[in-house]
Order: C-alpha cells, then structure tokens, then sequence
C-alpha cells in the first residue's frame, strides 16, 4: 500500500521524529480510515504519532485531545517525559503545517462536554489504559461519536474489562488497535 505524497513516511518510521508507540501499519490503517471521515478526535495524543497519520487522512477537522501531562497509571513508565518536559509544544511543533487541526488542551471526559451526541464522525482512543480512566472515556464519547469508535491497545490493562462492562464487542484490527462501527 502505497500512502499519498502528503502522508509523510518520514515521520511513521519507529525512533525518528514523533517518539510513540504505534507501528507503521497501524499508522497507515488509522490513515486509511481518516480519509474517509469529516471530522475526527483523538483523546491521548502524546507528541503526535498517531495524529499526524488521521491528519494526513481527514479533510476535515481533527479534534486532538490531551492535557500532555501523561497518563497518571503511565507516569513514572513510559509517560515519565512528561514530568521534565513540555509535551504540549513538542506536539505542537510536530503538527506544523496541518490547517485542520483543533487542540483542546484538557481531559478526555471534560473534552466530551463539548460535543453534541452523534457529532463526530469518528473518535480514537489512546490515552490512559487503567480501568477506571477506560471505561469512563468509553462511555463519555460513544454518545458521540456517528461511524467508528476505535482506539489502541486493546489487550492492555482496563481494555478488555471495559469492553466487557459496556457489552462491547470490537472487532479485533492490525497490531493492538480495535474498532466498533456505529
């Protein structure tokens, strides 16, 4: 598969550029399905890997969520940057460029108050894995979201008992990703 010009290889490849944890596959699937939607938000951006692919895809506004201080259950682990650098202009600043790019700066569940039930088109979930932080993300943006609910890391920690809660059944995508279609 062979991604349009503006969809930037450069920044995909594991180490270089935008530091996180997706791979080039699931990157190039989370692409594949923003070139299909108007309007999109992703709650747990970090420094932007995964941003920039629905970016590169969605003609339309994406919605990029996080508070860029680290997940609390990720903080002294894979999040510990978080502690002596400033994540937000990290993002910012590996985001140059894209016009349809809208930031909120908060949590997820305070992020979800601001949209209208079935309002957007598709949300990404990839922020704090914990139990209690995923399930109450779910149940905050499913109300809101109209074609594909999908998110990371699906066999992590409060993932699969989330699910299991919410009488969900995902489907089982690429690498660690999982999609409900609405």
């Amino acid at each position: 598969m062979n991604p349009p010009e503006r969809f930037n290889l450069r920044y995909l490849q594991p180490d270089v550029n935008i530091p996180g944890w997706m791979g080039l596959e699931e990157l190039v699937w989370l692409y594949e399905k923003a070139k299909k939607m108007d309007s999109i938000v992703e709650v747990g951006c970090w420094m932007g890997r995964s941003t920039h692919a629905l970016l590169s895809g969605c003609n339309g506004t994406v919605y990029a969520v996080d508070h860029f201080k680290g997940s609390p259950s990720e903080i002294d682990g894979a999040h510990s940057a978080a502690k002596t650098q400033d994540i937000h202009a990290m993002f910012l600043k590996n985001m140059e460029g894209f016009a349809n790019l809208s930031v909120l700066r908060m949590d997820g569940k305070e992020a979800a108050g601001q949209f209208g039930e079935k309002s957007v088109d598709m949300v990404f979930l990839d922020a704090d894995h914990a139990y209690p932080a995923v399930k109450e993300i779910m149940e905050a943006w499913l109300p809101k979201c109209r074609k594909l609910l999908c998110g990371h890391d699906v066999q992590q920690d409060g993932t699969p008992r989330a699910f299991e809660e919410l009488n969900l059944n995902p489907k089982r995508e690429i690498g660690s990703l999982w999609s409900i279609e609405l």
